[in-house]
């Protein structure tokens, strides 16, 4: 009979590491991402969210908390299925969410991508896309921020390569983007842009 593991020292240290690495985030920068979102929800611009596998879930949870708790206009790009399918056959996966961005997308937007590697193709496309077209964007990143950190205005980089850690601290940050947006905008006014 294999002895039978100890679970509570092995949740204290899974614990201990989750700290490490939600300690490790760059307040700064968090305030620097947190204002961007605030700054498009003051002016009525719409804010687009796009990740990959456990990251495209944290994309959708933000978009729904900015827009149920905050009242700001978010979608994410990763929520539509058959869209991001059509887009994949008819062009390539790489194009899955800069091809949306660029019908939805316009001044005024912004763009916040969640990566462990800050690398993945299709969101390097859509960084691209969202330069281009005057879109500011946030990356919420892991490992050392990847291609995406020379590419987003507001970079909040989680600094370890266990895409685990990275993607739970991601969960906190993104309530801490969300309360930030929500608590604020009980004193902030909302601008709806020209013809809305």
């Amino acid at each position: 009979m294999s002895p039978t593991p100890d679970l509570g020292a092995a949740v204290s240290r899974w614990l201990e590491q989750a700290g490490k690495a939600l300690a490790a985030v760059d307040r700064r920068a968090m305030a620097n991402a947190a204002r961007v979102l605030l700054d498009v929800r003051a002016r009525g611009g719409t804010l687009f969210v796009a990740g990959n596998g456990g990251s495209a879930a944290t994309a959708s949870h933000l978009a729904l908390d900015l827009q149920k708790a905050a009242g700001t206009r978010a979608l994410a790009l990763s929520d539509n299925v058959g869209l991001i399918t059509a887009w994949a056959n008819d062009t390539e996966f790489e194009r899955v969410y800069a091809e949306q961005l660029k019908v939805l997308g316009r001044a005024g937007d912004a763009v916040v991508v969640f990566s462990v590697s800050g690398s993945s193709p299709n969101l390097i496309a859509l960084l691209n896309a969202a330069r281009a077209m005057g879109i500011t964007s946030v990356g919420l990143l892991g490992r050392d921020g990847g291609k995406a950190r020379a590419l987003v205005d507001a970079a909040v980089v989680v600094p370890s390569d266990d895409y685990g850690w990275v993607e739970t601290v991601h969960v906190a940050l993104h309530h801490v983007l969300a309360y930030a947006v929500r608590d604020a905008a009980a004193d902030a006014p909302l601008r709806r842009i020209a013809g809305d």
